[in-house]
């Protein structure tokens, strides 16, 4: 049961994106209050909507989520007890171990994959930081090709717990990636289905992936 001093922590769903090398970070973002804690709900604006995000943010170690966050928001004190909105697990957090957004990161949209995947693996009994057994790598994608178009390609072979397209630091699509089905056996499936799958006239190629 939540503290009644606690702080929940609204979804206000975004990604945390490395523009330099691809990488990603789910990070839901965005707060709100209740009950003792209400009053904070007044100080702490609409992050990423009417408010510029700051530069800060907490992280939840169960399931990796984060919420902007300014050490103001945290109260006069030394800090307050938080709760995930997307695990449920609550932390204490303290205005001096608030995380700083590094160079070349930015957040955007939260897809719901990524909501669905935590909600599905805290059902099963997982990790919510499982993402599946069947890693891939797939290479040759095109251009013009997203992570939400890979998601539904891969979606018709199996449950797919991750997708990743490796970007350069403009963002831009570097024609190859990551996908990850959340069983072994639809990783094997996925292999014999669709490698050399024509995708914008070019043969995709998967493989297992190495790392």
């Amino acid at each position: 049961m939540q503290s009644k001093s606690s702080l929940l922590l609204a979804v206000v769903s975004c990604l945390i994106l490395a523009g330099a090398n691809g990488f990603m970070a789910t990070s839901p973002i965005g707060s709100t209050s209740t009950e003792k804690s209400f009053a904070l709900r007044s100080q702490q604006p609409e992050y990423g909507q009417s408010e510029e995000l700051p530069g800060t943010y907490a992280n939840c170690g169960r399931c990796d989520s984060s919420y902007a966050m300014k050490p103001e928001d945290l109260g006069e004190g030394k800090g307050r007890r938080l709760e995930c909105s997307v695990c449920g697990h609550s932390w204490f957090q303290s205005r001096d171990r608030l995380m700083t957004m590094n160079d070349g990161f930015e957040m955007v949209p939260l897809s719901e994959m990524h909501l669905t995947r935590i909600k599905t693996n805290i059902e099963e009994g997982k990790s919510p930081k499982f993402t599946g057994h069947g890693k891939l790598y797939v290479g040759n994608i095109s251009f013009s090709s997203t992570e939400a178009e890979m998601f539904d390609l891969f979606a018709g072979i199996g449950e797919v717990g991750d997708v990743s397209l490796v970007r350069d630091d403009l963002g831009r699509n570097r024609g190859f990636g990551f996908v990850t089905m959340r069983s072994k056996a639809d990783g094997e499936k996925a292999m014999a289905e669709l490698d050399g799958y024509d995708l914008h006239g070019r043969n995709i190629a998967v493989r297992a992936s190495n790392s």
